[in-house]
């Protein structure tokens, strides 16, 4: 960096706030597939802090900005990636086929178990499910809860369905009640 700010003919310390600002800036060597762990609020309600830890757990590592010592995985946070509906989610940069073969695929609906499943699969050369985990859209069909995937509750009312009438009270019955 001390290089760019003399090729630029400019202090150091603008390098310097520019890399270290923008998160897509690395300043240390990233492994072949690079995990992001969405860091916002939906995702951070919805377990986003329990994914870091398994994969933490699992690669071996302490903390994001950490890569494993075969060079394979780098787990970083990243700031909103906008699918706050499929909450929690992880991103993941495929940098095994060079420039020309780069890949970036959203996992999403994911558990604990769904984030090692998909380590797994890339660990062993093969493409894991790209999209949700759980659900085929962005339809309604259940949400993340404490970890587990919970289908949908049958009643609930969706845009995908047909919606039930207004509640209303039976007057008559209550009229007829009050007399007797």
């Amino acid at each position: 960096m001390n290089k760019v700010a003399e090729i630029l003919e400019t202090p150091a310390i603008r390098v310097y706030e520019v890399a270290t600002f923008y998160t897509m800036f690395n300043r240390s060597k990233m492994g072949k597939y690079h995990l992001m762990v969405c860091g916002t609020t939906p995702c951070m309600v919805r377990g986003a802090v329990k994914i870091k830890d398994a994969l933490c757990e699992h690669l071996g590592l302490k903390d994001y900005g950490e890569s494993t010592a075969d060079g394979m995985f780098t787990l970083s946070e990243m700031e909103c990636m906008g699918c706050c509906v499929n909450a929690p989610m992880i991103a993941v940069a495929d940098y095994t086929k060079g420039v020309e073969g780069f890949t970036y695929n959203y996992h999403e609906d994911i558990t604990t178990k769904d984030a090692i499943n998909i380590v797994e699969h890339l660990r062993r050369g093969e493409a894991p499910k790209v999209g949700s985990q759980h659900r085929e859209t962005c339809e309604p069909a259940g949400v993340v809860y404490e970890d587990q995937w919970v289908p949908k509750p049958e009643g609930y009312t969706t845009l995908t369905g047909e919606p039930r009438g207004p509640y209303c009270r039976d007057l008559k019955k209550e009229a007829a009640e009050q007399k007797s």
